[in-house]
């Protein structure tokens, strides 16, 4: 990529987010007045992205980004997989400020010495609306036998300081299921997340679960046909209107894993799902999408090669592009 274009790609990443942090949200453009950047697909560029693997992400309502990458050099510990990072963006300079390693305990260093699963892969995050709180996946508790590559933990600010991750206990971890990709939903209670436990349609699907009267959480319910199939499901993102973003490898997409959108209907009852089309997808993996503050952006990593760092990058275009479900 050329200096020229990633000063462009840049350039046009904060000039909408400075907007929509200090309007909350955009108006969208009728399509005579589009201009180049709503219709484009834009990389995030540095520092966010860099030669590495740039993946899985999350937005608090301030616009504080938790991401994970495959970076090494501000790894928590040598050889170790996938960290968790924050960042923040500027709206003074109208850029992110350099990402921050959320650091050990947060991160776990590899522990294959233990068990050869547990490689210090932490990734998937979602955080809260306020910043608070963090659910992720990781694989420190891994084990071969049984064998659990990984579980669901979850982390929460006090004081300026992140907890110590704590594991989500059955029924939401399992020692069969691989559980991954938690996601709270609009309701502030609704945990969902992706599973190979028995009783699914094949590959991982997508459950949920909400705490009972005592906090303690409900047996997962699968979400269903609209949502799940014989392939691999995960990462759901509820957008304002009620439609859920989801990373899927059904029949009927562009190849590889692409991202599809179903409406909720009642609790655990989805509309048929749609797939975004090929602003967002392509022959590639396309996944794991995010939405920033507002109701107007839409974010995901990806492999595609058309405008890449590296590695898998994280992009955004406008939700104006999408073919959604309605």
């Amino acid at each position: 990529m050329s200096h020229n274009h990633v000063i462009k790609v840049l350039s046009s990443w904060r000039l909408l987010l400075t907007i929509t942090l200090a309007v909350g949200c955009l108006n969208s453009a009728t399509a005579a007045e589009q201009t180049w950047v709503d219709r484009a697909v834009h990389n995030f560029g540095a520092p966010i992205n860099t030669l590495w693997t740039e993946g899985e992400l999350a937005f608090a309502d301030d616009g504080t980004m938790v991401f994970c990458s495959a970076r090494e050099d501000l790894a928590v510990a040598p050889g170790d997989p996938r960290d968790l990072y924050i960042a923040t963006f500027n709206a003074t300079t109208g850029s992110w400020n350099q990402p921050v390693n959320m650091g050990l305990s947060v991160n776990a260093a590899p522990a294959t010495d233990v068990d050869p699963l547990r490689k210090g892969d932490d990734r998937e995050p979602w955080i809260s609306p306020d910043g608070n709180t963090i659910y992720f996946k990781s694989d420190r508790l891994a084990t071969t036998s049984p064998r659990n590559a990984n579980d669901i933990f979850v982390t929460h600010k006090i004081n300026g300081q992140w907890t110590e991750p704590e594991l989500l206990p059955y029924p939401i971890s399992t020692n069969a299921g691989n559980e991954h990709c938690p996601v709270i939903l609009n309701d502030g209670v609704t945990l969902c997340f992706a599973s190979m436990r028995e009783g699914g349609y094949g590959g991982s699907d997508i459950w949920c679960s909400q705490p009972d009267t005592n906090g303690q959480w409900q047996e997962p319910v699968n979400q269903g046909p609209n949502i799940n199939t014989a392939s691999e499901e995960f990462h759901f993102m509820q957008d304002d209107n009620d439609v859920v973003y989801f990373s899927s490898g059904r029949p009927g997409g562009f190849g590889g894993m692409d991202i599809w959108s179903s409406k909720q209907q009642s609790a655990n009852t989805w509309g048929p799902a749609t797939n975004l089309g090929s602003v967002v997808n392509t022959d590639g993996v396309d996944i794991c999408p995010a939405l920033p503050p507002g109701n107007d952006t839409f974010t995901w990593f990806s492999y595609r090669t058309d405008n890449s760092f590296g590695s898998s990058d994280i992009f955004w275009t406008k939700k104006i592009n999408l073919i959604t479900t309605p």
